[in-house]
């Protein structure tokens, strides 16, 4: 279930940040530990600030991505996991 979940969130993230070529490499990495069967955790804290747009509130792309260029990043965060819980 775990790794479900880890590639979902990935999904997830390339809707907000597709042009991430870090979070790209890492969804191509997990999508063939899957397919070995392998798990795809732990992480690294480096890895997670690169790919994982709720520690990146303040990425310009994420920002275009949610027409939210001048909210404050709780505003940010607020509206990724309300996306999030829709996803």
């Amino acid at each position: 279930m775990r790794a479900r979940i880890h590639a979902h969130n990935g999904r997830f993230a390339l809707t907000l940040e597709p042009g991430n070529a870090d979070l790209t490499s890492r969804m191509a990495e997990v999508q063939a530990l899957r397919a070995k069967n392998q798990p795809t955790v732990p992480s690294t804290i480096g890895l997670e600030k690169r790919t994982n747009p709720f520690l990146r509130p303040d990425a310009s792309e994420i920002r275009r991505t949610l027409n939210l260029a001048r909210a404050t990043d709780v505003e940010v965060f607020a509206e990724m996991r309300r996306r999030k819980d829709a996803f």
